[in-house]
């Protein structure tokens, strides 16, 4: 949602409560009849790569190659500490650990580090790994997930029959959450 869009639907929410104090309703849904399509052309016109530059900020590097660019960083109305704390939130407490930064026109910082600080990867040292997908959960909060079930290839027996084996015995009162990984291990959280 760009900055526009924001302020739209403020003035909106104020120009639609218009006939709770004026009690003319007639005005109120002109005025919200002319705002909703002046918040939609806006956000169409943002669209237009030509006028970005005129609707919202463009991507700004604030770091680059380990050195902090102040006029870059006075331009975007980011104070040092803001950015820092920004900085913070991506793992890095030095300036001259990240290669480039980027402050992002949703106001949010993309971080690249130094080839040097960049956390090894298992491709780093040429060790092979297992493929691990993502868990699938088949019970939360003591009900199953049928639609989860049945994706897994999986019957209501076999979970009741897994989670006996794990020593559970009421679904509905001793299951958090039950999980599935790829390699078919069941991972349960009691509650």
């Amino acid at each position: 949602m760009t900055a526009y869009e924001i302020a739209g639907i403020f003035i909106l929410s104020n120009v639609a409560a218009e006939p709770l104090v004026t009690k003319v309703t007639m005005r109120a849904i002109f005025g919200t009849g002319i705002l909703i399509f002046l918040i939609w052309i806006t956000s169409h016109l943002a669209i237009i790569n030509k006028l970005t530059p005129i609707m919202e900020h463009l991507p700004t590097v604030v770091v680059k190659d380990g050195q902090l660019d102040e006029k870059a960083l006075k331009a975007t109305s980011l104070s040092l500490n803001q950015f820092m704390g920004l900085l913070r939130t991506k793992g890095y407490d030095k300036v001259t650990d990240v290669e480039f930064a980027v402050l992002e026109p949703q106001g949010r910082l993309s971080a690249f580090p130094k080839s040097q600080k960049r956390p090894v990867n298992p491709s780093d040292l040429n060790v092979p790994t297992q493929y691990e997908g993502l868990t699938l959960p088949l019970v939360m909060d003591g009900s199953i997930i049928e639609n989860n079930l049945s994706h897994a290839n999986l019957t209501k027996e076999w979970l009741l029959g897994a989670l006996s084996y794990q020593g559970i015995k009421e679904l509905s009162k001793e299951v958090a959450l039950a999980e599935l990984d790829t390699q078919g291990n069941l991972l349960v959280s009691r509650k």
